[in-house]
């Protein structure tokens, strides 16, 4: 079982997201697929919050270029004739003018959904909570569990610098036991290991903390295995920023993986 940051859900199965995450959705024909993020429908865009490329993931240029076309053309499928359901999450357009929202066919998943657990995106999405984002990330879990899609032969990192060092400059998501939790007047400090100069660091901005739970739940995670995903940075160790609770999800013990990503 996987639980979120200040709210725990039940995974969601496939169809999940179609019955509970479409209310108020209004519903369209003719819908296009733009881009692997982005889909035309009634005159406006929109972008599929909530997931990003597996390209993202990917070291080699032209492997994530390939998983941008792989994931656009299976959009292209799941839009492609027929209605579909749109639920615009925020009102504020991106600076392309594109709208956040959920997208699905009636009486299936999300697309989101579908395209996580197909192994063809995985779940990624900053600012406030997702609606409906513990449903993708439980598809994007049930692919990696699975092997599905670009996640054959792929583990997740542990929390270990000389795992963590080929990501620098690049995006990972990684597992790791949180070792401490230093609460500063500016920031949140989760530290991954006993030499925080050179191990593996979260940052958490205060400005960030309460949607994270606030400084007594980032102490209460001391001790406890959790998933991070965001870009990695070098100072005297890995570091990753977390501003949103998107990036963070407290794991059970049993669910960790210690594996490591070639």
């Amino acid at each position: 079982m996987v639980m979120m940051m200040a709210l725990a859900l039940a995974p969601a199965g496939p169809g999940f997201a179609a019955e509970k995450c479409l209310t108020g959705a209004r519903e369209t024909t003719g819908a296009e697929v733009i881009d692997s993020r982005t889909v035309a429908a009634d005159g406006k865009l929109f972008y599929l919050v909530g997931i990003e490329t597996f390209g993202l993931l990917l070291p080699d240029p032209e492997g994530a270029k390939a998983a941008e076309v792989a994931l656009q053309r299976r959009l292209q499928a799941l839009v492609a004739g027929g209605a579909v359901q749109i639920r615009v999450v925020d009102d504020r357009p991106d600076r392309y003018g594109r709208l956040p929202a959920l997208i699905g066919r009636e009486g299936r998943a999300l697309v989101q959904e579908t395209s996580a657990r197909e192994g063809l995106a995985i779940a990624f999405a900053g600012g406030k909570r997702v609606p409906c984002f513990d449903a993708i990330l439980a598809a994007e879990d049930e692919a990696r569990r699975t092997h599905r899609g670009y996640w054959a032969g792929l583990s997740l990192p542990w929390a270990r610098p000389e795992a963590l060092r080929p990501y620098v400059g690049r995006f990972a998501i990684f597992e790791g036991k949180v070792i401490s939790v230093g609460n500063r007047r500016a920031r949140t400090y989760l530290n991954f290991g006993g030499l925080w100069s050179e191990d593996v660091t979260v940052e958490i901005d205060a400005k960030h903390r309460d949607a994270l739970g606030g400084e007594a739940a980032l102490a209460g995670l001391a001790g406890r295995p959790v998933r991070i995903r965001g870009f990695v940075e070098e100072r005297s160790g890995p570091v990753v920023v977390v501003t949103s609770p998107n990036q963070l999800e407290i794991l059970a013990e049993a669910a960790a993986n210690r594996g490591s990503m070639p």
